[in-house]
C-alpha cells in the first residue's frame, strides 16, 4: 500500500477503484478522503487532519458515546454543551430567563473554543483567572464572565461531582459605583417639557414612572396586560428576567392620559413606524435618543428610572417586600440597592440638622 505523501495511503479495491487515507503511524486509524489530491476540498480536508484533525474527531466521538450513554464528562467541551442543554430545561421550566442564559452560553461557549479538548480535572483557578483577566477590559466584564463560567462548574460539581470546583473560590471585583445613574427631578421636567403628552417618548417614560418595568418588558407592555379588580384597572405581567413571579401595578389617571393619547398598538402600547413591536434594544437607543432631544447630556437610561422609581419609593417608606412586589424582584438583596441610597439620604439630612455650628457667614452683618 504506497504512501504518497505523510500520513497519506493509496489504495485500490477490489473494483479497481482507487482510495486516498489518511494514516497517522505508528498507531492511528485510517480515515478515507473523498476526491483527489489536488481538489480544493480533498486539500482542505488533508490539512485539517495532519494539524491534528484526527485526534479532535476521535476525541469527539468518544465524546458523543459518553454523553449518549450517560457518562460524565471528561473534556471541557462536553461540559459546556451538557450545561447549555439544562439552560435550556431550566427557561423551558421558568426558572431562568432567556436572556441570563444567552449571557451565561456567549461565555461558556467561549470557554469551550478555548478549552475544548482539554480534560476536566486539569483545569485550575489560575487557569480560569488567566481567561477571565483575557477576556475582560473593566471589572464590571471581568463579574459578568465570572458569574456565567461559576454557573457553568456549579454544575459540574452538583450533577457531575465534578471535584474540586475550580471556580468557586474565584472572588468577584470590587466595581466603584452604585451602578444605573437615577434621574432627577430636573431631568424628569427637562423630558417632559420637550416631550408632551401624545408623543410615544411620553408615554415611554410614563410607563417607566409609573410602572417601573426592565427595558425587555416594557417593549412587551400592551392592552393584554389590563385587568380590572373590584373596578380599578391595573397592568399585570410576568417579568422576562423573574418568571416565577407576577407585578400587578394600578394604572394612574396620568398613566391612563397618556395611553389614551398616545397613538399605540393592538399588540402593544409602544409600537415602531411600522405598527410593530420595539425590540429591547433598540428602544434603549430610542430612550437616549429622546433624552438628547429634552437636552438631558447626562447618560441616564431606561434602567436608571427603573432606579429612581425604587429610591422614591423607599425614601417614602414603602418596605423592602413592597418594593419586591412593585418592581418584580425575588430577594430583598436586590431591593437593598433601593433603600441603601434612600436610607443614606434620610441619614445625611438628619445628621446635618443635628449640627450645633454657629452660621459665620453672617457674623460681619451682627458687627
Amino acid at each position: 500500500m504506497p504512501r504518497i505523501r505523510e500520513h497519506l495511503l493509496q489504495t485500490t479495491n477490489r473494483h479497481g477503484n482507487i482510495r486516498y487515507m489518511f494514516h497517522r503511524r505508528p498507531d492511528g486509524r485510517r480515515i478515507t478522503i473523498k476526491g483527489e489530491p489536488g481538489d480544493a476540498a480533498f486539500e482542505a480536508r488533508y490539512d485539517f487532519l495532519v494539524r491534528g484533525g484526527d485526534r479532535i474527531e476521535e476525541l469527539d466521538q468518544a465524546s458523543i458515546k459518553r454523553q449518549r450513554e450517560g457518562e460524565r464528562p471528561e473534556l471541557v467541551r462536553e461540559l459546556t454543551r451538557l450545561h447549555e442543554s439544562y439552560l435550556d430545561k431550566l427557561v423551558a421550566q421558568g426558572v431562568l430567563s432567556a436572556s441570563t442564559s444567552a449571557h451565561y452560553v456567549r461565555f461558556t461557549r467561549r470557554l469551550g473554543d478555548e478549552f475544548g479538548d482539554v480534560p476536566l480535572h486539569t483545569i485550575t483557578e489560575a487557569h480560569l483567572m488567566q481567561v477571565l483577566d483575557m477576556w475582560s477590559e473593566t471589572a464590571n466584564a471581568y463579574n459578568n464572565a465570572l458569574r456565567a463560567i461559576k454557573h457553568l462548574f456549579s454544575y459540574a460539581a452538583k450533577s457531575w461531582g465534578l471535584r474540586p470546583n475550580p471556580a468557586a473560590m474565584i472572588a468577584k471585583k470590587e466595581v466603584a459605583t452604585d451602578g444605573f445613574t437615577p434621574w432627577s427631578e430636573d431631568d424628569l421636567q427637562r423630558y417632559f417639557k420637550h416631550h408632551q403628552l401624545g408623543t410615544k417618548a411620553h408615554l415611554a417614560m410614563m410607563l417607566l414612572m409609573r410602572v417601573a418595568p426592565r427595558i425587555s418588558d416594557l417593549v412587551k407592555l400592551g392592552p393584554k396586560h389590563i385587568i380590572e379588580i373590584d373596578g380599578e384597572r391595573y397592568l399585570h405581567f410576568k417579568p422576562q428576567k423573574t418568571k416565577t413571579v407576577d407585578v400587578t401595578v394600578p394604572i394612574t389617571a396620568d398613566l391612563q392620559e397618556a395611553i389614551d393619547a398616545a397613538p399605540t398598538g393592538d399588540e402593544t402600547f409602544l409600537v415602531t413606524a411600522y405598527n410593530r413591536p420595539h425590540s429591547a434594544k433598540a428602544f434603549c437607543s430610542k430612550i437616549a435618543q429622546w433624552r438628547r432631544e429634552a437636552g438631558i447630556t447626562e447618560q441616564l437610561s431606561a434602567h436608571g428610572m427603573r432606579k429612581t422609581v425604587g429610591i422614591n419609593l423607599a425614601e417614602n417608606g414603602a418596605t423592602e417586600y413592597q418594593l419586591m412586589a412593585a418592581l418584580g424582584h425575588t430577594t430583598p438583596k436586590v431591593t437593598e440597592v433601593y433603600t441603601r441610597a434612600a436610607k443614606r439620604r434620610d441619614l445625611a439630612i438628619a445628621a446635618v440638622e443635628k449640627s450645633t455650628l454657629r452660621d459665620f457667614s453672617k457674623s460681619g452683618e451682627e458687627q
